[in-house]
């Protein structure tokens, strides 16, 4: 008689056992689901803020290119206005020194001519020196 007893009783743990190990197959695979949607969500967000600080960043890098694009814009314009003051500095002065040597050079041949009048009057006043 204990055989009849025990047989439907094994049967029945089993049958528990296999629908417990049913209950469990469905809880992990819908705690894997919401783990796998949760996972997603949170991947979204995150490429979400980092569109946007990539946005910023690049915002930025934008004004600080134009801000840098306009003072080296200003730093050009007002080196190239030294340098035309300069070259026109320098190009006054040497007009200057252009002239100077100019009345030189014209003061040193009337210098010359001065001294060939010399000489031929020197030839006149005394014929015997040998100039």
């Amino acid at each position: 008689m204990d055989e009849k007893v025990t047989k439907p009783t094994i049967e029945t743990v089993l049958q528990r056992m296999g629908a417990m190990e049913e209950r469990t197959i469905q809880r992990m695979n819908a705690m894997e689901e919401r783990t796998i949607q949760r996972m997603d969500a949170m991947e979204e967000r995150t490429i979400q803020r980092m569109d946007a600080m990539e946005e910023r960043i690049n915002q930025r890098m934008d004004g600080m290119g134009e801000r840098l694009s306009q003072r080296m814009d200003g730093m050009d314009e007002r080196i190239n206005r030294r340098i035309d003051g300069l070259e026109q500095r320098f190009d006054s002065r040497l007009d200057r020194i252009e002239g100077v040597v100019n009345i030189t050079r014209g003061e040193m041949l009337d210098l010359r001519a001065d001294f060939r009048d010399l000489r031929v009057q020197l030839k006149e006043h005394f014929p015997a020196l040998p100039i």
